[in-house]
C-alpha cells in the first residue's frame, strides 16, 4: 500500500508534529553514557560555554541545563521556569522554524547555540543553511554557535584555540575531539573541513570507531553510498556492536531502499535500546516501510503513551498511527486516530485537511 503522507510538506510537518522524534543521525547514541568518552571537555559543552557572549540568547533544549548551571548571566527569569512559554518555544522552535523566525522577531537574538548530536536541531540547521543570514561563528565536539550575518564566518583557523586544549591529550582524544567536531561540521555543511578532520582522527587513531562512523555519515550526506557504506563496516570492524556505526548502516540500508534489512538491523537496537523515543521513531518509519505494520504500531502506541505523559503533542505520532492502521487494513482504527489528531486544535490546516481526505477515503472504500 502506498504513503498516506503522500506530498514531501505533508511528511515534513507530521514529522515536526512527533515532537521531536528525528530519524538523522539518531540523537541516541551520543546521550547514552555506555558510549562517551571520559574527557569532560568532550563530553560537555564548557568549552563553548567559557567565552560566549550575548544579549540576546537564542539556545536549543540541550543547552539550557548547563547554562542554567555554568551562565546564569546569559539566560532570562523565563528561561529558569521550566513550564514558562519561552522555554517551550525555544524547545520546539528547532523543529519548526516558522516559529524560531517568531520568537527572532520578538527576542532579536544576537547568537545561537546548539548542543549535542545536530539530529536533534536539524530542522533548524537546515533552514539556516538555506536562508543564510546567520553564520556559524564557533564548533566544538559538543556545540555550535551562530551569529548574524555580517558577522565574519567561521574558519578553520578559528578552531585553533579550541585544538590547543587538546594538545596535551592522549592520541584517542584528540582523535575524538576531531571526530566529533567533524560530525558537527558536516551537519552545517561545512563538507570539505568536516573531511579533512575526519582524515586527521583517522591518521591519529585507525582504529577508532568514531572517525570511520564520522566518515560514513561524511559521505552519507554527500550520497556516497558505497563508500559510506564501507566506513560504517570499517567502524563495525573495530568494535561490532558499536551502536553508532549500526544506527548509520541502518539510515544506509533505509535511504537506499533495503528496507527489509534495514528492519532486521533496527529491531538489534531496539531491543538494546528499547525506551529510546528518537530509535522508537525511526523503527517504526522502517517497519512501515518493511509492511511490518505490528511493529510500527508497537512502537508508535509507546511513542504515543510517552508524549502524553510529558504533555507533549502527540499529532504527528498518531498521523503515523492512522496511516499504519490503514495500511495493515484496519479501517476503523485507522479511522479513530485520525479523528483524534483532528482534536488538536493547534493541528495546521493542511495537516487536517489531509486526516479528513483519509477518513473520507476510508470511509468510502469500506463502506463504514
Amino acid at each position: 500500500m502506498p504513503h498516506l503522507f503522500t506530498t514531501p510538506s505533508a511528511r515534513r510537518t507530521a514529522l515536526l508534529l512527533a515532537a521531536g522524534a528525528l530519524p538523522a543521525a539518531l540523537a541516541w547514541w551520543f546521550l547514552s553514557p555506555h558510549f562517551r568518552p571520559a574527557n569532560p571537555l568532550l563530553e560537555t559543552p564548557v568549552l563553548a560555554l567559557e567565552g560566549l557572549q550575548a544579549k540576546a540568547l537564542y539556545f536549543n533544549g540541550g543547552a539550557r541545563p548547563w547554562l542554567l548551571a555554568r551562565r546564569p548571566d546569559l539566560v532570562t527569569e523565563e528561561d529558569r521556569d521550566d513550564q514558562s512559554a519561552r522555554t517551550r518555544s525555544f524547545a520546539q522552535a528547532v523543529l519548526v522554524p516558522k516559529l524560531f523566525r517568531q520568537l527572532d522577531r520578538q527576542f532579536r537574538f544576537d547568537a545561537l547555540l546548539f548542543v549535542g548530536d545536530p539530529s536533534q536541531y536539524r530542522p533548524l540547521l537546515d533552514h539556516l543553511a538555506e536562508t543564510k543570514d546567520w553564520a556559524l561563528s564557533y564548533v566544538d565536539p559538543q556545540a555550535l554557535v551562530f551569529r548574524r550575518d555580517g558577522a565574519r564566518p567561521w574558519q578553520m583557523d578559528d578552531l585553533q584555540p579550541v585544538r590547543l586544549r587538546f594538545s596535551k591529550a592522549p592520541a584517542h582524544d584528540r582523535a575524538m575531539f576531531l571526530a566529533q567536531t567533524a560530525v558537527k561540521l558536516v551537519a552545517v555543511r561545512e563538507f570539505a573541513t568536516g573531511k579533512q578532520l575526519l582524515d586527521e582522527a583517522v591518521q591519529l587513531d585507525t582504529r577508532l570507531p568514531d572517525a570511520w562512523n564520522g566518515l560514513a555519515i561524511y559521505h552519507m550526506h554527500r550520497g556516497e553510498y558505497r563508500e559510506a557504506f564501507a566506513a560504517a563496516e570499517r567502524a563495525l570492524a573495530q568494535e561490532k556492536d558499536y551502536l553508532p556505526a549500526l544506527a548509520t548502516k541502518t539510515q544506509l540500508l533505509f535511504g537506499t531502499k533495503h528496507f527489509s534489512e534495514a528492519y532486521e538491523l533496527s529491531k538489534q537496537l531496539i531491543e538494546r535500546l528499547p525506551e529510546d523515543p528518537n530509535l522508537l521513531f525511526y523503527h517504526a518509519k522502517i517497519a512501515h516501510e518493511a509492511h511490518a505494520y505490528a511493529a510500527e504500531i508497537t512502537a508508535l502506541n509507546q511513542l504515543i503513551a510517552r508524549a502524553e505523559a510529558d504533555s507533549r503533542p502527540v499529532s504527528g505520532y498518531q498521523l503515523y498511527f492512522a496511516q499504519a492502521h490503514a495500511a495493515a487494513g484496519d479501517a476503523p482504527r485507522a479511522i479513530d486516530a485520525f479523528m483524534r489528531v483532528l482534536d488538536d486544535p493547534d493541528l495546521p490546516q493542511d495537516q487536517r485537511d489531509f486526516a479528513r481526505e483519509n477518513i473520507a477515503r476510508i470511509k468510502k472504500r469500506t463502506g463504514l
